[in-house]
């Protein structure tokens, strides 16, 4: 998987948890840009990308990651 899938499959993930259409995610969505993207909201987001991707992320990085493209990124070096 390319990091362009990673990215791809982070933004539906977003999406869903966030209520929103993909097409208003992007690699630059960031906590904040959504109601739904809080506090909770970016640790549900997280749980599903380790769910999805069979990974886990530790919390000091879960704190590091502040948008799509983070995550994507971080999702890329574990796999």
């Amino acid at each position: 998987m390319d990091i362009n899938e990673i990215k791809n499959k982070v933004c539906e993930i977003v999406a869903e948890i966030c209520g929103v259409e993909v097409s208003e995610v992007s690699e630059n969505s960031t906590v904040g840009d959504f109601p739904q993207w809080d506090s909770v909201g970016h640790l549900s987001i997280l749980s599903k990308v380790e769910e999805t991707f069979d990974i886990s992320f530790e919390p000091e990085e879960m704190m590091e990651m502040e948008d799509v493209k983070d995550i994507a990124e971080a999702v890329n070096g574990k796999l």
